[in-house]
């Protein structure tokens, strides 16, 4: 399974709307998808795909009660198939996900008592045991793990359990700045845990062409980090999330506008460079380079040597 952390500590850089598009590229393969949204505000990935019905029923099971070994019932229970889209499946959020940090030192605490005097408290470990001990990587090809804006305890469950990690950022000069805080928190982390964390992909969202400085900020990001394309500010991802779907789902349901035609490809290209990134190879052969995001005037010309690319099928003989 390939794991991934789609983060940014600033809001509104629409990292939830790339994480649920960027399941709906992978899906579109065939991959198995499990999206984890460990964000228990309103707008967040499972509420997109309408499976956050349970977010404020102090009644229901969640993932924070599996983490301290008090869940009420089957893990399986917690996963969601998202109505209308093939392959994806999402564990939702709860409110009490808000606290985990307090619950898990409560967990700790409990089971100090009865532990030697060096026991140390697995707690940013937690997550991925529960992956482990429920065989979630053998049941899926990809997870990607939707955090809050917050560098909190779920940011550093999910980049433990991941190792793997996609930026999203707006082309401003704060949006700019997020991604090296970014990277920090991510390097610090890693130092700390003895791991290693791949910057997977960082991707510039919600561009605005019109303006002189989303422009600059664009290429700016693309010359320095690891970034295969950019996103612009379009009505299709707001429409997807009006119909609970992936904008593969609603723009593959009707006409596909010029100013919407290099969302897909871009998509594709995002997923095959996160694979790429991670030394693996797309299924099936991946796309064909007509399928994908080859560049624009804006971004340049896309390296697509790393990436897995599938020749196109030949044309049937009349």
């Amino acid at each position: 399974m390939l794991p991934v952390t789609i983060y940014n500590q600033s809001g509104g850089q629409s990292k939830s709307t790339i994480a649920r598009d960027l399941a709906g590229a992978f899906a579109e393969l065939g991959l198995d998808v499990l999206i984890v949204d460990f964000d228990a505000q309103n707008g967040s990935v499972s509420n997109y795909l309408g499976v956050d019905g349970d977010k404020h029923n102090s009644d229901a099971d969640d993932l924070t009660l599996h983490l301290i070994d008090q869940g009420k019932g089957p893990f399986a229970d917690l996963i969601c198939p998202v109505e209308g889209e093939e392959n994806i499946d999402v564990i939702p959020s709860h409110k009490r996900f808000n606290r985990v940090g307090d619950r898990l030192d409560q967990h700790a605490q409990y089971l100090e008592a009865s532990k030697p005097a060096d026991w140390e408290y697995p707690r940013y470990k937690r997550f991925l045991q529960i992956l482990q001990e429920n065989g979630i990587r053998d049941q899926y090809d990809v997870m990607l793990v939707d955090p809050n804006a917050k560098a909190d305890v779920a940011y550093y469950l999910a980049l433990y359990a991941t190792r793997n990690l996609v930026i999203p950022a707006v082309p401003t000069r704060g949006g700019k700045a997020s991604i090296a805080g970014v990277e920090d928190s991510a390097r610090n982390f890693a130092e700390e845990m003895d791991i290693s964390i791949t910057n997977a992909a960082v991707v510039p969202t919600m561009v605005n062409q019109s303006k002189k400085l989303h422009k600059e900020y664009t290429v700016q990001i693309k010359e320095k980090y690891p970034s295969p394309v950019y996103f612009k500010d379009l009505g299709a991802y707001e429409k997807a999330e009006e119909d609970y779907v992936t904008v593969f789902s609603h723009l593959k349901s009707g006409r596909i506008r010029d100013y919407n035609s290099d969302i897909m490809p871009k998509f594709r290209t995002l997923a095959a460079y996160i694979y790429a990134r991670a030394g693996r190879e797309l299924p099936n052969g991946g796309w064909t380079s007509d399928e994908m995001f080859l560049g624009d005037e804006l971004w340049g010309k896309v390296d697509t040597s790393d990436l897995t690319l599938r020749e196109p099928d030949a044309p049937e003989v009349s």
